[in-house]
């Protein structure tokens, strides 16, 4: 059963200011109550309940029976139910319309007369208003004995705990909230279980978040969805969240690599001295040497993932605040030895003493809050992309084309997946005097025909990302559609532009194109003189396509040059 449109109170097809999103699955005994109250708690705002509905009971049937003004119920099919609750709520968020949007269960757990709290604390300004068990005023005595309270209060601290992100709230996994449906759109969910409002905090930029105190209510009918499986995708969820969003869980990260990299260096510094015999300032800077490069390494891979580019200021201090802790390290190793202690006890308490003060020193990059994580593949040796091969076309314009198109193939040819396309009415012959046989690299591109408009016109570069990811994405294993478009000299007399496309976790950003563009200039000095051009052709412009004033950003990242925003 689809979900019907909202009408508003004059029958018109409007938006309403909030959308009410409930799961349900076997609530045939609530659901009647459950809209009641709703209505009446609401009755002063214009909304839509948003119930997505995996049940095996006549639910469907209780809820059309209740005929609310305003309910939309998608009914799934068995086949439709894979993750259970957690996608039938990020289903029901895409379905909902409102400017706010709350969620809650079916199970009148969570009173309907809260949701206009939650709502004017939204309206006050803040992103997100929890409902909170763990703050003065609320309570969780609701829950089923004193088993189901202590695994609740348990779970939260261990979320409080392992994501900062977490902290915002005193009840991270609540599942009663409020917040603006802008806040969610582009954002591509993947929660595992039900825990909707924590994969909300740590997946997105920093929120600022609101708890109301909520008195959890004993379950009026049914029977409770917790259960040992819902655990073990609890665990999976935290698992999934430490291990595909970039820079969560820093600090706990940052410790488990210090430890292994402490181990390391105990086993190489035991076995150089005591089974090799080797001097003990030989030892140590062997084993230090191997400890610091599999620190440096590691932090760099699962720490600091999302902030390791060469751009970054921040990252760049972690190398040099090693070196500094590797110094002090040495002198206490030194120190230390002529306490006549053995070399193994010396060296321990050295690396101790060196990783409290590399957290010291790096408690601020430990802090930071995680953020996307955008990388172009480099070839090894850091020699520049697409140093192409084959038959060199004898026109300046063809030679600039061939530039282009090996820059684009070699980063073709590196990425899982990506594509080339080349575009334009003369495409295929200029692949011929290329000296490519391959027609599949003809064809349109997948991009906005304004924007492949603009890029010919102003014969600048651009970078396209797939509207629905607009949002920058924490996890790191989303998959969004990007693409680069450069557009070549104007070679055989025709207008042709190359774009390569790439449905991969990280999208093409302004970095990327201004590595390849930099890479094409680099090149074309080479094999053209200053300020070449020719009849009917242009050498490739060195830029990218500015965002237009007033254009809606369809970007990976806001922040980096070189994205092309779309109205």
């Amino acid at each position: 059963m689809a979900a019907a449109p909202w009408s508003g109170p004059d029958g018109a097809d409007s938006p309403p200011e909030l959308s009410v999103v409930i799961p349900t699955r076997n609530e045939s005994a609530n659901v009647a109550a459950l809209l009641g109250r709703l209505q009446a708690a609401l009755a002063a705002v214009s909304h839509e309940l948003v119930i997505v509905d995996d049940s095996d009971d006549d639910t469907p049937q209780a809820l059309a029976r209740a005929d609310s003004p305003g309910l939309r119920l998608h009914h799934r099919d068995p086949d439709q139910r894979a993750g259970g609750l957690s996608t039938a709520v990020v289903g029901g968020l895409s379905l909902a319309r409102g400017r706010y949007v709350v969620v809650m269960d079916a199970d009148l757990q969570h009173p309907p007369e809260l949701v206009p709290t939650l709502l004017a604390a939204v309206r006050g300004g803040c992103d997100v208003a929890v409902a909170s068990r763990y703050m003065r005023g609320g309570s969780g005595t609701g829950l089923d004995g004193k088993g189901r309270r202590m695994v609740s209060r348990v779970a939260g601290r261990v979320a409080r705990t392992l994501f900062a992100e977490a902290r915002a709230s005193t009840d991270p996994l609540s599942g009663f909230f409020c917040c603006r449906r802008d806040l969610i759109q582009g954002l591509e969910l993947r929660p595992v279980g039900f825990k909707i409002l924590l994969e909300l905090l740590v997946c997105s930029p920093p929120l600022r978040v609101t708890d109301v105190a909520l008195r959890f209510q004993p379950r009026a009918a049914g029977q409770s969805k917790a259960s040992l499986h819902q655990g073990r995708l609890f665990l999976r969820h935290l698992s999934s969240l430490i291990r595909d969003v970039p820079g969560s869980a820093r600090r706990w990260k940052f410790s488990a690599v210090g430890l292994v990299g402490l181990g390391l260096f105990a086993a190489i510094l035991a076995v150089g001295a005591d089974v090799l015999g080797w001097a003990p300032l030989a030892a140590w800077v062997l084993a230090f040497a191997v400890s610091i490069g599999f620190t440096f390494l590691a932090n760099r891979r699962l720490t600091f993932a999302d902030m390791r580019r060469d751009r970054d200021r921040e990252w760049t201090r972690y190398p040099i605040n090693a070196a500094l802790t590797g110094l002090l390290q040495l002198v206490v190793f030194v120190v230390l030895l002529a306490t006549g202690w053995s070399v193994l006890v010396v060296g321990a308490l050295a690396a101790v003493v060196g990783m409290i003060g590399n957290g010291a020193l790096n408690q601020r990059l430990v802090e930071r809050r995680s953020r996307s994580v955008l990388t172009l593949p480099r070839r090894a040796g850091g020699a520049p992309l697409g140093v192409g091969a084959g038959p060199s076309p004898a026109t300046p314009s063809v030679q600039l084309a061939r530039i282009a198109l090996d820059e684009l193939l070699a980063i073709a040819r590196a990425e899982d997946g990506a594509l080339l396309r080349v575009h334009g009415p003369t495409a295929a012959p200029l692949l011929a005097d290329l000296g490519w046989r391959d027609r599949s690299m003809t064809g349109s591109l997948p991009v906005p025909q304004d924007l492949l408009e603009r890029v010919v016109a102003l014969q600048r570069a651009a970078v396209w990302t797939e509207a629905p990811s607009s949002r920058p994405q924490a996890r790191s294993s989303i998959a969004v559609h990007s693409v680069l478009i450069v557009p070549l000299a104007r070679a055989r007399g025709s207008d042709l532009v190359v774009g390569l496309t790439r449905n991969a976790p990280h999208p093409f950003d302004g970095a990327d194109l201004a590595a390849v563009l930099a890479a094409v200039e680099h090149r074309r000095a080479a094999l053209t003189p200053p300020g070449w051009s020719e009849a009917g052709s242009a050498p490739l412009a060195l830029g990218w396509l500015r965002p237009r004033p007033g254009a809606r950003g369809h970007t990976r990242d806001d922040r980096g040059p070189g994205t092309m925003p779309l109205p």
